[in-house]
């Protein structure tokens, strides 16, 4: 049988190349995976809270750290309160400090705060933390704390855990104490008393003070320090007393030679913080017999 011209002058192509672009296609892919598909970079943040439950009037610290995708100019962490009737969190928290930050921190109006980070490099590591406190005035409610790394189009704002805004009072029962014994030197007997402050809580105490009334115009020697005296009253002042823990102060009351007979001292707390929901501790008496400059007994 004759070919016709056509058929017997078209090249011939060897057996099995039409298969090779899929083969090395194939094969690159298997070699070099998804490597060759080349996806975005995202900046990643992480924070962590000291509390999920923070009282109206405390503070609440929050951790953070991450790694910059790309270089970002002017970087700082943002956070946000979502899911709330509490407002932005500009609104009801105030900056108490801040670390990690390259310039003041600072609330961002209709926001909330932002750690200035300045500039970082892609792939630079960032961290740091930002105090914040509650106002006082603030209703109970909840809102999701919200943050992101802001710089060049930021970070996808996530979500973190929820914190749970409580508006209980606080408050710091203060127990007053008096004990009193005599004390007799060679030359000069006085009556020696020990006054106390014990905290029955349930928060911590601030700048407790209290003050013994000592009989009309006399005098205390022997004052322990943050006590002073005046003709008539002690008042000693303790700058922090802890839940269950107890301040305990000292002075002492000359007697002399015609002082005999009763010896009446009281002590009362008159202030301390936060507020004293128990009155009926506050006050405690001793009261000391003179007999002699030699006897005295107290109770």
């Amino acid at each position: 049988m004759k070919r016709s011209a056509s058929s017997s002058n078209r090249p011939r192509r060897p057996r099995g190349l039409a298969r090779v672009p899929a083969l090395l296609t194939a094969f690159l892919f298997a070699v070099a995976g998804p490597q060759f598909l080349p996806g975005p970079a995202y900046a990643v943040s992480h924070i962590s809270v000291s509390s999920t439950t923070v009282a109206a009037g405390e503070t609440l610290t929050i951790d953070f750290d991450g790694t910059a995708d790309t270089p970002r100019t002017g970087a700082g962490e943002n956070f946000y309160s979502g899911s709330t009737d509490l407002g932005t969190l500009d609104t009801f928290t105030t900056i108490e400090s801040c670390t990690g930050n390259t310039a003041p921190c600072h609330e961002v109006e209709g926001y909330g705060p932002r750690v200035p980070l300045g500039d970082l490099d892609g792939g630079e590591a960032f961290s740091g933390s930002i105090t914040l406190r509650v106002d006082p005035e603030t209703p109970a409610g909840t809102f999701v704390l919200r943050y992101q790394l802001y710089a060049n189009g930021g970070e996808a704002t996530a979500d973190g855990p929820v914190i749970t805004v409580t508006n209980t009072p606080a408050e710091a029962d203060m127990e007053v104490g008096l004990g009193a014994r005599p004390r007799f030197g060679v030359l000069v007997p006085a009556l020696s008393y020990t006054l106390s402050a014990r905290n029955h809580g349930p928060e911590d105490a601030t700048d407790v003070t209290v003050t013994a009334t000592l009989p009309a115009g006399r005098t205390a020697t022997d004052l322990s320090a943050g006590c002073t005296s005046a003709p008539g009253t002690v008042t000693c002042v303790h700058r922090d007393i802890a839940e269950g823990a107890e301040a305990v102060s000292t002075f002492s009351l000359p007697v002399e030679l015609l002082d005999f007979g009763t010896v009446a001292v009281s002590a009362t707390r008159t202030a301390s913080s936060p507020h004293d929901p128990n009155p009926a501790n506050d006050t405690f008496a001793a009261t000391c017999a003179v007999i002699s400059i030699a006897l005295a007994h107290c109770a």
